[in-house]
């Protein structure tokens, strides 16, 4: 594998949260979410980072991540209604975040917690102007 041209470290953190902010954020281009919306999936997948310490089964981890008393967790700590909470949660359906009522597994990062603090990923732009452009998905 060829040596990274450009290097950009970005401080945050998985104990409050920042992460998984700055996370939904960087992948703005898959997704069409508001600030809100994204503060909701930002908690959604903060929580099931925080769950997954104590759940293995990854089913199991899906079902409490989205269950009644894990959303109104989220509704306290964004102070959001109950109401405006199911509607940010039917636009995390429609846009692909949430899908089967469960966190779509394309959109949750593998943080796990012996990675030494860093969570590492690869952006690949192909320059040749021969290079088949990914397809949009619908």
């Amino acid at each position: 594998m060829m040596r990274p041209s450009c290097l950009i470290k970005v401080p945050s953190s998985l104990k409050d949260g920042s992460f998984f902010r700055w996370w939904i954020r960087f992948l703005t281009p898959y997704h069409s979410l508001t600030k809100r919306e994204m503060d909701v999936a930002a908690a959604l997948f903060h929580l099931r980072y925080e769950l997954s310490a104590s759940v293995s089964d990854p089913i199991l981890l899906n079902k409490l991540v989205l269950n009644k008393d894990s959303r109104a967790l989220i509704e306290r700590k964004l102070g959001l209604s109950h109401g405006h909470m199911k509607l940010l949660l039917t636009k995390l359906r429609r846009s692909g975040i949430v899908i089967d009522d469960r966190l779509n597994p394309s959109f949750i990062p593998d943080v796990t917690r012996n990675s030494n603090g860093v969570f590492t990923t690869l952006l690949v732009f192909d320059l040749r102007d021969n290079a088949k452009r990914p397809e949009k998905k619908d």
